[in-house]
């Protein structure tokens, strides 16, 4: 039973790892480090979405829809000021056309800060000297192996070939029951009694959940860009009405989504230069099983780095997605919008019985008396 349970979590393991693996390689890709192939030809993700043909004509219609609600937000401002008096006609007629000027302006803006902002990013990378196919998995699996068998060592697995029976090997044929096997033939890569499955199962897991958030974030983003931009001209159409009030938000939230990639850049390079470092760090005076606990959580907590340093370029740029006030409430604050609102009713009822009272109050008093008035 206990065999079939190893083999069991050592495959969970491989799957996970496999994942991992996968997922850091794709950081290079969908933060714009590294071209992808597409039909032949090698492309940068983004220059390659916002200047596709599709993309251009959707933007054109937009364009044109902008036209329209921009005639009809002046005709709306140049009524509002005919009612309110408080802004000059010439003013309104020049951000109408202003809008119509601004859109073609912004399209070679966005375009050129595109352009900047991924080779900004290649540079960061060729700084850092990341390689974001570093064998994370290596790492991880070499520290939770307790002995290697006949030679064998972390070069000879490759992870998107092996197999569990590769590793563990085969188990001797005297059974329990003629169904469970009791002990491990030793023909395999590793000693399956001393590899640590627990350590090994909360790496992956804390691991996979942190990549897995940063990485969504990442295409979260890039459909974010295209939206943005397609949109544009939608949110520079109410110039005359609103005087860029509209397009002002637009214009900071196009920043922060620009941005937002130069924090997992820096995080997951950050996180590739220290990994070695953990990898040969060890703590004198515990035991091998305390040594490895103590390297996974560094490795899950640099992991947990990269969607950290999104939210920490975020939030310096202004952005409302990773801000105290998008995040769920916590117990404790419903708790206290509960009791705030139970006291409020209460306060009201306590409000409503007192005045209730001294309107009773008043009619049982005689005003009528010399005297002051006499209650009754």
């Amino acid at each position: 039973m206990i065999i079939f349970l190893q083999e069991f979590v050592m495959q969970i393991f491989l799957w996970i790892l496999q994942a991992v693996d996968g997922i850091m390689e794709l950081f290079s890709s969908l933060t714009g480090i590294s071209t992808i192939n597409y039909k032949g030809q090698e492309i940068n993700l983004i220059e390659f979405l916002v200047g596709d043909s599709t993309i251009s004509k959707v933007f054109w219609c937009v364009f044109i829809l902008a036209i329209g609600l921009s005639c009809i937000f002046a005709i709306v401002a140049l009524v509002k000021n005919m009612i309110a008096n408080n802004r000059n006609i010439s003013s309104i007629v020049g951000k109408f056309f202003l809008s119509l000027l601004g859109t073609m302006a912004m399209l070679i803006v966005v375009i050129i800060g595109i352009l900047i902002s991924n080779a900004l990013l290649v540079l960061i990378a060729q700084i850092f000297e990341i390689d974001t196919s570093m064998n994370l998995a290596d790492t991880i699996f070499n520290m939770c192996v307790g002995d290697w068998l006949s030679g064998y060592s972390i070069a000879e697995v490759d992870f998107s070939t092996i197999t569990v029976r590769d590793i563990l090997g085969e188990y001797d044929p005297n059974t329990v029951f003629g169904v469970f096997p009791t002990q491990w033939k030793m023909n395999g890569m590793i000693n399956p009694n001393t590899f640590m499955y627990l350590p090994a199962i909360l790496v992956v897991v804390g691991l996979g959940f942190a990549l897995v958030k940063a990485i969504i974030k990442l295409v979260k983003r890039i459909y974010e860009l295209v939206f943005m931009y397609v949109t544009m001209p939608m949110f520079l159409s109410t110039l005359p009405l609103d005087d860029g009030a509209r397009f002002k938000t637009w214009r900071e939230a196009f920043i922060t989504k620009l941005v937002l990639t130069y924090g997992t850049v820096f995080s997951v390079s950050i996180f590739a230069i220290i990994l070695p470092m953990i990898a040969n760090m060890n703590i004198d005076g515990i035991s091998v099983y305390g040594n490895t606990m103590f390297k996974i959580f560094m490795i899950i907590g640099g992991a947990a780095t990269i969607p950290a340093g999104q939210a920490l370029f975020s939030k310096l740029f202004g952005s409302g997605e990773f801000t105290d006030k998008s995040r769920t409430m916590s117990v404790r604050e419903v708790y206290n919008i509960l009791h705030g609102s139970y006291n409020a009713q209460m306060g009201g009822a306590t409000e409503l019985s007192g005045s209730n009272k001294y309107s009773e109050d008043l009619r049982n008093f005689d005003l009528s008396d010399d005297t002051g008035g006499e209650y009754k």
